[in-house]
């Protein structure tokens, strides 16, 4: 019995450490997640948030005040030229915070007036609530030095996004391009790599179409599948969380080219893989770490540099910026942007893969 036992044990044993998909689940992707986790929410990280400031007074008082924000070690204050709408100015750079300084805020002061400043957030966005209580923080200490705590200087608070806007809706393109990516890069990268496997292109060899027939096909399959669970995804945003149809024609866009630029990387991570658990965990390994490196669940300020400049390399920061741009900011020349890329990115990607993909045996 105990013979049978062992047998069987040493046989399993075995099969798992054949099994390179088993291996990755088991050992590498649990180690992934707690280096990514780790240095997304480690002390090392980022502890500043940048503030743009747009300086109308300019006086004593204003450049005072606003180098006080500036040294409190939290906030990088960035100027914001004087000679611009601040309206347009965060809405071509999709800033997540801004703050105003009125022309007669030195003037106030000296006459004993209360001095008024206009700090435009991002309610949806994450770190909105610690720049308003940095610059709350710099203000009351201010109020104290002054007169002992009488508000001579006081923060309007105002939304950046429209106010209609929640959470959900800023959380929903992330979970878009989320779905994209796994949708096409998964199912692309599997299926090739079945195809391989059970000698299926060996016959589609044999026929008139080309791999790049086939490819196009493949995408346009994965884009109507996209396009379902984009549905499913707004009808439940809308019936249990209130969510906004904010959807434009950008948004197609970059939803429709990101579905092919994700449909040339899985066939390519298949082509270099050589058997079909190999593609599975390297297709897994590829995809899990930019869930959470390209803004899809964190907003990228809050870690680490070095992890923000991995996530300018992503394909999916692209995505996730792009619909961001058009579906919640507007930004109609951040979203163009961001298309392009993606564009770019998906022409690569499709060439490659229909180059180096091959239906037969090497």
């Amino acid at each position: 019995m105990r013979s049978r036992i062992l047998i069987d044990f040493v046989a399993t044993a075995k099969m798992f450490f054949r099994n390179k998909g088993a291996i990755f689940w088991t050992l590498a992707f649990p180690v992934l997640l707690i280096f990514i986790f780790g240095a997304i929410f480690s002390s090392s990280g980022q502890s500043d948030y940048d503030l743009y400031v747009q300086n109308l007074d300019e006086g004593p008082a204003s450049i005072q005040f606003i180098d006080s924000l500036n040294q409190t070690g939290v906030l990088n204050v960035h100027m914001v030229p004087t000679d611009i709408s601040a309206s347009d100015y965060v809405r071509d750079n999709s800033l997540t915070g801004i703050m105003i300084v009125p022309s007669n805020f030195t003037t106030n002061l000296a006459s004993d007036q209360t001095a008024y400043v206009e700090l435009r957030l991002d309610q949806t966005y994450g770190s909105s609530g610690i720049v308003a209580s940095v610059v709350t923080s710099v203000v009351n200490q201010y109020n104290l030095q002054l007169s002992g705590g009488k508000e001579y200087i006081q923060t309007v608070y105002t939304p950046i996004v429209a106010e209609n806007v929640s959470n959900i809706d800023f959380f929903l393109p992330g979970v878009i391009g989320l779905t994209v990516m796994t949708t096409c890069t998964l199912y692309m990268q599997g299926v090739q790599s079945n195809y391989f496997a059970t000698g299926i292109f060996r016959k589609l060899s044999t026929t008139p179409m080309t791999r790049m027939e086939w490819l196009i096909s493949r995408a346009m399959w994965q884009l109507v599948v996209v396009f379902m669970s984009l549905a499913a995804m707004l009808i439940v945003g809308i019936a249990f969380f209130d969510a906004h149809l904010t959807l434009t024609w950008l948004s197609i866009l970059i939803i429709i080219f990101a579905g092919v630029m994700f449909t040339g990387l899985g066939m390519m991570i298949s082509r270099f893989a050589k058997d079909e658990e190999t593609a599975n965990a390297a297709a897994s390994a590829i995809t899990f770490p930019m869930m959470f490196l390209s803004g899809s669940f964190f907003p990228l300020e809050q870690m680490p540099d070095y992890l923000q400049q991995i996530a300018k390399v992503l394909p999916l920061t692209y995505v996730n910026n792009g619909l961001r741009d058009a579906m919640v900011f507007g930004n109609t020349s951040g979203a163009l942007f961001n298309l392009g890329v993606i564009t770019l990115l998906a022409t690569v990607f499709v060439i490659i893969g229909a180059y180096i993909s091959k239906w037969t045996d090497d």
